[in-house]
């Protein structure tokens, strides 16, 4: 659950703005989006994030910082929801991390795992989002352990 910050907000509806120039009616529809997730009484705007990031790349507009932090911190918790565990991390530097399991590979409580994933934000909020998949990605992807590539099956988080 990522709960929103008026900054969050405010970006984005900032980038709706920018969206509305290229396709207004995907603007609209992504504000209303937002909006009726404010209007609940624990917003998680997870999804909201996930579908603003994948129509900003898919029409080549930038996130900023902001945006880009939080659509990968919504991204890995979204991550930790849907496949708890812990015998992977995946890391998004600098923003965030999270570990999984797909009920194989061995699990740990302290320190570094043995299976670790760790790629840039904007590969990250790509493959959440369906942009691109695993093996277009993976000369951005590094990856170290025996059950490390099992995180290809949590991808993409967000489909269209």
């Amino acid at each position: 659950m990522f709960k929103p910050s008026d900054a969050i907000v405010a970006a984005l509806r900032d980038l709706y703005a920018c969206l509305g120039a290229v396709e207004c009616g995907r603007a609209t529809d992504l504000g209303r989006e937002l909006d009726a997730e404010l209007s609940r009484r624990r917003p998680d705007i997870t999804d909201v994030l996930l579908s603003t990031a994948q129509a900003a790349r898919q029409h080549g507009l930038e996130l900023g910082a902001e945006l880009t932090a939080a659509c990968c911190r919504a991204g890995c918790a979204r991550l930790g929801q849907r496949h708890p565990g812990a015998s992977i991390e995946v890391r998004v530097p600098p923003v965030s991390a999270v570990q999984i399991g797909f009920q194989s590979g061995p699990t740990h409580t302290r320190g570094t795992p043995p299976n670790v994933v760790e790629m840039p934000p904007l590969t990250f909020i790509d493959l959440a989002t369906g942009h691109h998949v695993w093996d277009d990605a993976k000369q951005d992807i590094r990856s170290s352990g025996a059950h490390a590539d099992e995180a290809r099956q949590a991808f993409p988080l967000w489909a269209f």
